[in-house]
This record gives structure tokens, sequence and C-alpha cells, in this order.
């Protein structure tokens, strides 16, 4: 059985002024509209349903249970910047009015198209879904401690503070350990869980709520969902679409993401389409979910995402809808989706639903994969340039430290521009 979460995400910063050197940040900020301007991303990004279409939308995962509003909201500000066409979160009201003040902040550094801002949720136990706990004062004095090590989100810090117990004789003075896991941040990778020598780690699995999802959807700064589902059985699927009700009339996108689940895969796609497909009003995407929160390990991780596509391209009757990938993607993927000829191959489009509000010289084909999705490896990239301005600066909106920003989008843009193929102005 799930349990139900909350959080109580960090607030937002205000603006330091004081600390601002406007005449220095002008400049910067110059810089980063030319390094938009001079890159292409400008002329070249479409609205979302035309990248599905030309096979080269790209997502950024923020993270379904990702909810630090300030690095949501600073990572929502370099990708739009960079020309990404959706940003999933975790379906939480602080953390899209997050993403969405990201948004706007990046279109007043240059003015962009908007990207859909996606919410992610879940129909059971997932992976996506959970979080890590443990109570630090079990933990030994002496223990390296590598679970701060290995956790890729910085989500655990352990101190060392005195403590006071009353005994019959009088009083002691211990040391324990104090802090812990950092809730906002962790992202339920997993990773801290079998390095813990003292086996102190849990995972806290927790479901989102269908009736607050269904809230969520009817805002006008939500454009789409994700539902992540298992695969295997449609039936929590299925009752999640009911709960759901009439709140997806509201979207753009329904986006399903599922693993590879062998030969039983294609079927359970066909059959949660036939669920969906009388209520739903919009466009369908199956993100293809390879190996889940992995894509900042290494080259290895995207190899069952590329599989998964494989696997899709030779079935004759595919589902309905657009195919993304996801679950170990990085700088690595394009190359491997190369390598197989599945990037951004073109074929003509069977049935005309997928064409819904696609222009006309559009609509007669598509590409069999239309992008891409990056998390993990994404929000390393530019984490470790928040990671150092917070070091420096505390919580801060990234725009008034603009020689971040521009390092920040320099990596974003290399990763993005692997998808767009981003060809420079002259």
């Amino acid at each position: 059985m799930a349990l139900c979460f909350s959080i109580n995400a960090t607030t937002l910063p205000q603006h330091h002024h004081g600390k601002v050197n406007y005449r220095s940040n002008k400049k910067c900020l110059e810089s980063v509209r030319n390094l938009v301007k001079t890159t292409g991303v400008a002329s070249v990004v479409s609205a979302p349903q035309e990248s599905l279409q030309k096979g080269n939308w790209v997502k950024l995962i923020c993270g379904a249970s990702f909810e630090d509003v300030v690095d949501v909201r600073n990572l929502s500000l370099v990708y739009t910047l960079a020309g990404v066409d959706c940003i999933d979160c975790a379906a939480d009201a602080s953390i899209v009015n997050a993403v969405n003040e990201g948004i706007e902040a990046a279109r007043e550094i240059v003015y962009l198209r908007k990207p859909w801002v996606m919410i992610s949720v879940n129909d059971d136990e997932d992976l996506h879904f959970r979080k890590a706990e443990f109570d630090p004062e079990e933990c030994p004095l002496d223990c390296s401690r590598p679970c701060e090590t290995i956790c890729p989100a910085s989500a655990i810090s352990l101190q060392q503070h005195q403590s006071t117990t009353e005994l019959s004789h009088g009083t002691e003075t211990l040391n324990v350990l104090k802090g812990g896991v950092i809730t906002e941040r962790c992202y339920g990778c997993g990773r801290c869980f079998p390095v813990c020598p003292y086996d102190k780690i849990r995972m806290a699995m927790y479901t989102r709520d269908a009736a607050a999802t269904a809230e969520l959807l009817k805002r006008n700064d939500v454009d789409a969902i994700e539902i992540h589902t298992c695969g295997r059985q449609t039936a929590p699927f299925e009752g999640l679409w009911n709960d759901l009700g009439n709140s997806t009339g509201y979207l753009k996108l329904v986006a399903v993401s599922l693993p590879y689940a062998g030969d039983s895969t294609i079927s359970s796609m066909n059959t949660i389409y036939t669920m969906m497909e009388p209520h739903l009003p919009c466009l369908n995407l199956w993100q293809l979910d390879g190996r889940p929160m992995s894509g900042d390990i290494g080259r290895g991780a995207t190899r069952e995402s590329i599989a998964f596509a494989a696997c899709l391209a030779a079935v004759k009757d595919k589902p309905h809808g657009f195919f993304q990938l996801a679950g170990g993607t990085n700088a690595h993927t394009v190359e491997g989706l190369k390598k197989e000829g599945l990037f951004q191959t073109t074929l003509v489009a069977e049935n005309s639903k997928d064409n819904r509000s696609m222009p006309t010289s559009l609509a007669s084909s598509h590409a069999l994969i239309g992008g891409i999705a990056y998390g993990g490896y994404a929000r390393k990239i530019v984490g470790r340039v928040l990671s150092s301005m917070r070091s420096q600066h505390g919580l801060v909106h990234i725009e008034d430290y603009p020689e971040h920003l521009l390092q920040a989008l320099a990596n974003a843009l290399d990763l993005v521009g692997t998808v767009k193929c981003y060809d420079p102005c002259t």
C-alpha cells in the first residue's frame, strides 16, 4: 500500500538588490542574450507540438519528487532560454509556481515561446515517487557517510552536535549526528540505500492525490500531465484516469511513462490508449522509460532507453501517439539513436488524430521518435553551477548573477542542441 505524502517546500528568495552590481550584470545579461541569438535558439524553436512532429522535442525533467523551489525555478529559467519544449515537475502547487516564475523570468531576458508545463503523477507505487529517510541519531559517529557522497542531489547532510542526556546520577553530554535527508531535495533515486554500512536508510513510497491533481490541471499555467505506470497491470491506470474526470479537458498533452516489460508492453500500451481515447481531447505521448534516474551515471545508462525505442520501431502496428525517450538519457543518447537509425527518422502519419493542431506542412508526416526527455543529467550539468552560486551567494535568483547564468546556459545549450541541431548564426 502506497503512503500519501506531502512536502513543505522551501520558500522562494527575494531579490538581493543590495548585493547586485547592476552595471556589471547588465553587460553579462547582454552576453546571455547574444549567446541565445548566436546559437540560433530564437530562430529555430517551434511550437511544442511542431517539435514532436519534427522529432526535435526536448523535455526537462525537474523530477517527480524534486521539490526544491529555488533550484526548480532556476533550472526552468536556464532551460527555457536553451529552447526546451516542455518542463516536467512535481504535482505540487508551489513547484508549478516556481516553474512558471522561472519561465517568465527567462522570457524577460530573451523573448521566446513558452514551453509547456507538465506535472507528473503515479497510479501506484513507483520509483519516481519515494523519499529516503533515516534517523541520524542512530548513525555511528565514525561512519564514513557514503550516503552523503553518493547522493546526486546533495539531499543528505549530517553534522555532529552535542546532546545532553539526563541520567539517575546526573547528566551526560554526548556527541550525536543531526540533519539527515533534506526532504525537498531527495527525488528517490535510491543510491544511498545500498551503500549504508549499517542498513539504516528506508524508502518511503507515496502516491499523488487524484483530486488535488485534477485541481492543478484546471490552472491556466499547467499544459500537460504525465502518468507513471508499471505497464504490467492496467487497472491502477484506469482508476486514476477515471478519477481525473473532465480535468484532462484543460490539457494540450497527456503523457504515459512506462518501462519496457517484455512482449506484453505493446499490448499494455494499446489497452491504456483504449481507456484514454473516449475522453482524450488532446495529443498523447508515450515516455519510453529505459533506466529511471540514471542519466548522470555515464554513457551506458542510456542503452536501455535506446533499446526500448528500437523494440518499438520494429513493431508494425505501433500504439497511437508520439514517442519520447527518458530514463538514462544523457549526452550520448542522440549518438545511440543515430547508430540505430532512429534519430529524427520521418514516417508518414497513418492516423490524422496525431496531426491535431499541426500546421498543414507537417500534417502528412511525423518522426518515429518525437524527442528526448533529460532529467538527472540535465540537472547535473546545470546543478554544478547552481551549487557554486548557492555556496557563494545563498538562495538567490540566477539572473541576479548573470556570470553564473551564462555558464549554466552554455551547459544547457550543449545538451539541448544535440536534439535541436542548432545552427549558430554568423
